[in-house]
């Protein structure tokens, strides 16, 4: 059973399960992220997460980890381009412990300058880390580069520049700002009713102090796409294609992924298979959709030796016009049918996993989806609108962005 209700001013996604007995997870989704920061304060949100866990009205640093963990739990945070979240979980007999602890987190973090300095030196060190790591790297630049413009560009983490020109108080303010009651959801499943819930909530979460601000950025989706070439020093060629392609809540958000999974989301795909398999001119290629509320790209990401770039890339460039001009056969729409069921019903197997899907589909959508829906479109799909989507994607002006010596 799921449903969604207020307890004052929060939404509540609810949802009872009762097939992991004596478990539960929540998790609160503050709808803000890089892409509601500036140039200037551009990783503030990822700071305050860091900064949310060094104390709180109620609990010190230690006591914040000794208790969660001697308990049984399991807390945790995470910040993207367009929300922030923190959850715990664990028992339910521990629910109205692991919810003060929630809300003192969320609402109730005492921010010191002492703590402020330490956690900016840890902070441009993660950055800083990133750049041992060809992969991740060329993701965050290449991002950077094909939303050139528009508020996507701005890297989770911030630069080195913008975290080491954050003042103290700019992070406070943006804090008061933004995480409040009007700006966030709560997701809660496992085996815990309803009532004990709210009344927890009420209890322990606060009322809108008309603090939200609204929007930094509404950002509106721009893409740039333009060829970049980026020194690394590696002995390989690290490559991503991106083709600018559409919203997470787009209609034609299976028939897109149905496309780039046959096209390098899978060991039997069409890339794997010609470019990794049969010719050994590479170790891994992939491909994936990367959606956002209101933007999205189609990926494809690959390495090789220098040598073979050039013929890497034709190759793959004449599987992209195969699928766009030709389609995929019985098999393949077999395949995606079955893979995107196979994705869809994996969100069942754990209570973080349910909590992200329900969070999904309202931060999306607006409101809950059942199953019957989902497999519907899924079944619904055909080869006809799978090659229509992807003649309209891969027609689209790609970004080349790579890693070279």
């Amino acid at each position: 059973m799921r449903e969604i209700y207020k307890v004052g001013d929060i939404p509540v996604i609810y949802e009872n399960v009762t097939s992991l007995p004596g478990l539960f997870t929540i998790s609160v989704f503050f709808d803000t992220g890089s892409a509601n920061e500036t140039r200037e304060n551009n990783g503030v949100s990822h700071f305050i997460e860091h900064m949310a866990f060094r104390g709180t009205r109620d609990y010190s640093n230690e006591e914040i980890s000794r208790l969660s963990e001697m308990y049984g739990g399991y807390m945790n945070a995470y910040t993207s381009k367009e929300t922030t979240a923190y959850y715990i979980k664990g028992f339910s007999g521990n629910l109205e412990l692991f919810i003060k602890l929630m809300a003192n987190i969320c609402f109730y973090p005492v921010f010191s300058e002492e703590d402020f300095i330490q956690e900016k030196q840890i902070i441009i060190d993660e950055i800083n880390s990133v750049m041992d790591n060809p992969d991740e790297y060329l993701g965050e630049v290449a991002e950077e580069e094909l939303f050139r413009g528009c508020a996507l560009e701005y890297p989770v983490s911030g630069t080195v520049a913008s975290v080491e020109g954050l003042e103290f108080e700019e992070l406070k303010r943006f804090y008061k700002e933004n995480y409040t009651p009007d700006n966030c959801i709560i997701a809660v499943s496992g085996d815990v009713s309803r009532d004990e819930v709210s009344k927890h909530i009420d209890k322990y979460f606060p009322l809108s102090q008309d603090n939200y601000a609204g929007k930094l950025n509404h950002y509106i989706p721009s893409y740039t796409p333009e060829n970049h070439d980026f020194h690394f020093k590696s002995g390989q060629s690290y490559v991503q294609l991106m083709y600018p392609a559409f919203e997470y809540g787009s209609p034609d958000r299976y028939s897109l992924s149905g496309g780039v999974m046959i096209l390098g989301g899978l060991m039997s795909s069409r890339l794997f298979q010609e470019i990794r398999e049969k010719r050994g001119l590479c170790y891994n290629i992939e491909a994936e959709t990367v959606q956002y509320k209101n933007a999205g790209y189609a990926n494809i990401m690959y390495s090789c030796a220098e040598k073979s770039g050039d013929k890497v890339l034709e190759l793959v460039f004449a599987e992209i016009k195969k699928l766009a001009e030709k389609g995929i056969t019985d098999d393949e729409l077999t395949m995606i049918k079955n893979q995107l069921i196979f994705s869809y019903v994996s969100n069942f197997e754990t209570l973080e996993s349910r909590v992200q899907m329900n969070f999904r589909q309202i931060y999306h959508f607006g409101r809950l989806i059942e199953s019957e829906e989902i497999m519907g479109r899924i079944e619904a799909l055909d080869k006809t609108s799978i090659m229509r989507t992807a003649a309209e994607i891969f027609g689209r002006k790609y970004s080349l962005c790579r890693l070279v010596k």
